[in-house]
């Protein structure tokens, strides 16, 4: 996957990956073990059988509990994504829309950050035209704020700077 892809996979440590096993495991178990109910009436060996799946499930638990504070301890969940999980929500959903946010703010503050650099280039140029004696430190205050960033792009921008083209 690209790394440009918010939906890339980290791989994860190996202690987390053995607890995500365990809990397979588990959820494993526990169908085999309502397979095992559901035909405890109609199978003479179903009873054996479901209380095997009783004791695999008990040593299966008691196992994820003891090793869940060493594997996980240094996994922060955001409680977000655990509530979204207990609504019945996919944890995937709430990243993508965690992403788009991100996107929506960083375009916003760029737009804000763009506006305060054309307003300092505006400025300056008055300041250079109004007060030519002092070009030399607007220069030195333009180059100490960082370049101007290139002008936006629009169709009508794009027409002017074409038809600019053809005339020379």
């Amino acid at each position: 996957m690209s790394s440009t892809d918010p939906t890339a996979q980290i791989p994860a440590p190996p202690a987390l990956q053995a607890q995500e096993d365990r809990l397979r495991q588990v959820i494993e178990t526990l169908i085999e073990l309502a397979i095992g109910v559901h035909d405890y009436e109609s199978v003479a060996q179903s009873k054996d059988a479901v209380i095997a799946r009783v004791n695999l499930l008990t040593s299966q638990l008691s196992e994820l509990a003891s090793t869940a504070k060493e594997s996980v301890s240094d996994v922060l969940v955001p409680r977000e994504i655990v509530q979204y999980i207990e609504d019945g929500r996919n944890p995937n959903v709430y990243t993508r829309e965690f992403v788009e946010l991100l996107v929506k703010q960083n375009q916003f503050v760029n737009g804000k950050m763009r506006a305060m650099r054309d307003f300092r280039d505006v400025l300056a140029e008055q300041i250079r035209e109004t007060y030519p004696e002092l070009s030399n430190e607007v220069d030195v205050v333009l180059q100490n704020t960082g370049p101007s960033y290139p002008p936006i792009l629009t169709e009508e921008t794009k027409a002017e700077e074409q038809n600019s083209e053809g005339k020379l």
